[in-house]
């Protein structure tokens, strides 16, 4: 089974000049018409390459400029990563909400118990400590087109996904969008928070004692990696929307 996390190597992000980051506006009534609930599809592209408009949400062409990747061969599972991720964004250690996310792949695998235990990845799999970071999706971004409130924004340098807490409504829409499950949750403030790369210089990568973790330069992962769970259809982008966003950028 495929997954981010291999032994391939990837060049390491240096400084360069950030491309503008284009985007254009979808309102919730079009982002509910693009998911298929009570009416038909919005195509987000057209074939000549121009965005649709609609106000008031935003939509990201903009690729990330890196991206966190995890070595599952030296991984020894020690947490520190989502310690240190934790520690970094709140000023305390609480791995449940960490942005990078290994414990729930300590014996299973990125698929959980219904990939089988003695099946695919997983410490009693083959007794690898799958280490779950953000692809940073390309557009159509998953959980930035679900959210009905805007929350989820592209940040220059890195060009990151990254949740603004002062839209964010705390919905979840993001959560159940992301096939990865990505996405975590603040129980205490109600708000959604997902990786945003440390302005390119990861806490966790800085953390991990086993050099487990590597910020390396952005490439589209997302059809390589098996997802946690199936989208919801109403939230979901359709393959249609897929391939025509494909045909801008």
């Amino acid at each position: 089974m495929s997954h981010e996390n291999d032994t391939r190597g990837g060049t390491v992000v240096s400084a360069e000049e950030t491309p503008s980051t284009s985007k254009v506006s979808l309102t919730r009534r079009g982002f509910l018409a693009a998911a298929g609930v009570g009416g038909s599809w919005v195509l987000l592209c057209s074939a000549s390459g121009a965005l649709a408009k609609a106000t008031p949400g935003d939509v990201y062409p903009a690729k990330a400029m890196g991206m966190v990747i995890g070595d599952p061969t030296r991984c020894v599972g020690c947490r520190r990563c989502e310690l240190a991720c934790t520690e970094f964004n709140e000023g305390f250690a609480q791995p449940s909400i960490s942005r990078i996310k290994v414990a729930r792949n300590y014996l299973f695998g990125p698929q959980g118990v219904q990939g089988g235990m003695w099946r695919g990845e997983g410490r009693y799999g083959n007794h690898r400590i799958i280490q779950d970071t953000c692809r940073q999706c390309p557009h159509p971004v998953p959980c930035q087109m679900a959210c009905p409130y805007g929350a989820i924004e592209v940040v220059p340098p890195v060009n990151a996904r990254v949740v603004n807490e002062e839209k964010c409504r705390g919905c979840r829409a993001c959560q159940r969008a992301c096939p990865w499950d990505m996405t975590s949750f603040k129980e205490d403030i109600r708000k959604s928070t997902k990786c945003h790369l440390c302005n390119g210089n990861p806490e966790c990568v800085q953390a991990c004692p086993a050099g487990a973790l590597r910020y390396v330069a952005w490439t589209d992962r997302t059809k390589n990696i098996p997802g946690r769970f199936i989208v919801p259809a109403y939230i979901e982008t359709p393959e249609d929307v897929k391939q025509t966003c494909g045909q801008c950028h």
